[in-house]
C-alpha cells in the first residue's frame, strides 16, 4: 500500500510541478529552473518505505501481546477494540489537521478578496505600457531626450484607438525606488539625518489622465512646464547635474504629502526643496501646482510608505522611461503598430517589458495567489483524507458490530434508530475533531498574520463557515456506512461469528 501510494505521489508530481510553476510563474524566483529534484525524490521515496514500515510494525506489535488465553474466550469484535481505539483517534486528529489547513485557506481567500477590492489610486482598464531605454550616446542632452518622447507622444496619440498617452520613470506596483530627501520652503531645516523622503516619479502631462489619477487641487501637468525658462541664462558653470535641476520649478505631491505637511493649509503655491548635496543657491525649488490621489506604489497591501511627489518629464529629462497608452480597442491590438512608431523615429531602439497595466496588477497579485493555491491544495487534501478515514473507520464499526446491529433489529429497532446510532458514532469522532482542530487553529494562525490583509487570525466568520462545512463533510462520510447499516438481514446478522 506504500509502495502504491508513493507511486501514485510521484505521479501527481509529475503533473503537478508544471501547474505550480504555472500558477507562481510570477511569484517563484527563477521559476524555469525548478523540476523533480533527484534528491527530492529520493527522500520521499523513503519517507513512503518508513511510513509503511512503521504503520505496518504498530498492529504487528500490537497482535503479539494479546492473551492467547483471552482471545479464545472473547470475540473477534472485543480483539479489535484496541486498535479501533487507535484508529478513531487517528482519524481524530485528521479532521483537525484539515481543520487547520481549512481555516487558513479561508484567512487567505477572505485576504485576497479584500486585496482584489483595493483601489490602487489608478485605473488598470485597457492601458498598455512598454519599457524604453534611449542611447546616452545617440541622445546624449537633456533636450534631445525630452524632444524625443514628445515626438513618440504625439505620433502614438494619433494611433486609430489611442484616447491618451504619457510616459514616466515609473509605474505603480513596481516602483523602482526612487526616494530623494526634500524640505520644505518655510519651515524649519532639518539636519541631513533627519530630513524626509518621499517617492519620486518623473511624469509627462499626459500621464495622470492616461494612469485615470483623480485630480483633488490645482491642475496637471501642462506643456508649459518644461524648460523654456532657462532660455537666455548661462549654464556653462554648472555641472551636468546643476544643469539637469535647473529646469526644475513646478511640482506635483499627493493627498498624503499635502496632509502631513501643509495640514487645514491651501498645499497650492507652497515650495518644495530638494537638497541633493547642492549649494542652498542651486538646490531646485519647486512651486506646488497640483495635489492627486495616493497610489499605491510597490504593492497593493503596502502599510504606508513615503510621501509621494511628480516632476515634470519636460522639465526632467531622462533616457529611461515606460510609455503608456490608453485604448479603446484591446491593448495587445495597437502594440505593433505603437511599436513601428518607434522603430520609424529609431529603427534600432529595443522595446521591452510590454505588458498591460491588468497585467501587472494580476502580477502583483502573485505571492498571495501562490500562498492561497498551494494551501488550498493541502487543505482539499487533508479534507479528503479525513473523510476517507472517518468512512474506514465507521465501515469497520458497522463490520464488527453487525452481529448487535442484527440483534437491535430482530428486538424492533427501526431504521431510523440503527441510522442515528452510527452516524452518531461517527459525529462524535468528527466532534472533537472539529473542537480540537479550532484551538489548534486559534493557536497556529497567529503565525499567518503577516500574509493576511484586512482579516484577524481569528476572524470568527471564516471559523464558523470551516467548522460547518467538516461537519457536513463528516456526515456524508458517516451517511453512507450508516445507510448501509439500516439494511442488515437480522437473520445473516444473528449467524454472524
Amino acid at each position: 500500500m506504500a509502495a502504491a501510494g508513493g507511486a501514485l505521489g510521484l505521479l501527481l508530481a509529475h503533473w503537478g510541478v508544471p501547474l505550480i510553476l504555472a500558477m507562481g510563474r510570477d511569484a517563484i524566483p527563477r521559476a524555469t529552473e525548478v523540476g523533480l529534484d533527484t534528491n527530492v525524490l529520493v527522500f520521499t521515496v523513503v519517507i513512503a518505505a518508513l511510513t509503511g514500515i512503521i504503520f505496518g510494525l504498530a498492529p504487528v506489535w500490537q497482535s503479539s501481546r494479546l492473551d492467547v488465553q483471552g482471545i479464545l474466550k472473547e470475540t473477534a469484535r472485543s480483539t479489535a477494540s484496541g486498535r479501533a481505539f487507535l484508529r478513531q483517534w487517528l482519524v481524530v486528529a485528521e479532521i483537525a489537521l484539515s481543520l487547520v489547513l481549512l481555516v487558513g485557506t479561508g484567512l487567505l481567500l477572505r485576504s485576497f478578496h479584500r486585496l482584489q477590492q483595493v483601489n490602487a489610486g489608478f485605473s488598470t482598464e485597457r492601458v498598455l505600457s512598454f519599457r524604453l531605454d534611449l542611447s546616452p550616446q545617440k541622445y546624449d542632452g537633456e533636450d534631445r531626450q525630452i524632444a524625443f518622447f514628445q515626438s513618440l507622444q504625439e505620433k502614438l496619440k494619433a494611433l486609430p484607438g489611442a484616447q491618451e498617452v504619457g510616459f514616466a520613470s515609473q509605474v505603480p506596483l513596481r516602483s523602482n525606488g526612487w526616494q530623494p530627501q526634500f524640505a520644505i520652503e518655510g519651515q524649519p531645516t532639518l539636519p541631513p539625518s533627519e530630513r524626509p523622503s518621499m517617492d519620486l516619479t518623473v511624469a509627462s502631462p499626459g500621464y495622470f489622465r492616461t494612469m485615470g489619477i483623480p485630480l483633488l487641487r490645482g491642475r496637471y501637468f501642462t506643456e508649459q512646464d518644461n524648460r523654456e525658462h532657462l532660455r537666455g541664462r548661462d549654464l556653462s558653470n554648472l555641472s551636468d547635474g546643476e544643469r539637469w535641476t535647473a529646469g526644475l520649478n513646478v511640482i506635483i505631491v499627493d493627498e498624503e504629502f499635502a496632509r502631513r505637511y501643509w495640514p487645514n493649509e491651501n498645499p497650492i503655491g507652497k515650495q518644495v526643496r530638494l537638497p541633493w548635496g547642492l549649494s542652498p543657491d542651486r538646490q531646485p525649488l519647486m512651486t506646488v501646482v497640483g495635489v492627486v490621489a495616493r497610489v499605491k506604489l510597490t504593492r497593493l497591501n503596502e502599510p504606508g510608505g513615503f510621501v509621494q511627489a511628480y516632476l515634470s518629464a519636460l522639465q526632467a529629462a531622462g533616457t529611461a522611461r515606460t510609455v503608456l497608452i490608453k485604448t479603446t480597442l484591446e491593448p495587445e491590438k495597437l502594440a505593433a503598430a505603437a511599436f513601428q512608431q518607434v522603430f520609424a523615429m529609431n529603427p534600432e531602439q529595443p522595446v521591452y517589458d510590454v505588458q498591460t497595466l491588468d497585467d501587472l496588477r494580476h502580477k502583483s497579485l502573485a505571492p498571495e495567489t501562490l500562498n492561497l493555491g498551494l494551501l488550498g491544495c493541502f487543505a482539499a487534501v487533508a479534507l479528503l483524507l479525513a473523510a476517507i478515514g472517518l468512512y474506514g473507520v465507521i465501515s469497520n464499526a458497522i463490520t464488527q458490530r453487525t452481529q448487535e446491529i442484527g440483534i437491535r433489529i430482530a428486538l424492533g429497532a427501526q431504521s431510523r434508530d440503527v441510522f442515528k446510532l452510527i452516524v452518531g458514532q461517527g459525529m462524535k469522532l468528527a466532534l472533537i475533531g472539529v473542537l480540537s482542530g479550532l484551538a489548534a487553529a486559534l493557536a497556529l494562525t497567529r503565525l499567518m498574520k503577516g500574509l493576511l490583509f484586512a482579516v484577524k487570525t481569528t476572524d470568527p466568520f471564516t471559523y464558523i463557515l470551516i467548522a460547518l462545512l467538516l461537519t457536513v463533510v463528516a456526515f456524508l462520510a458517516c451517511w453512507v456506512p450508516a445507510r448501509r447499516a439500516t439494511k442488515v438481514d437480522p437473520v445473516i446478522a444473528l449467524k454472524y461469528e
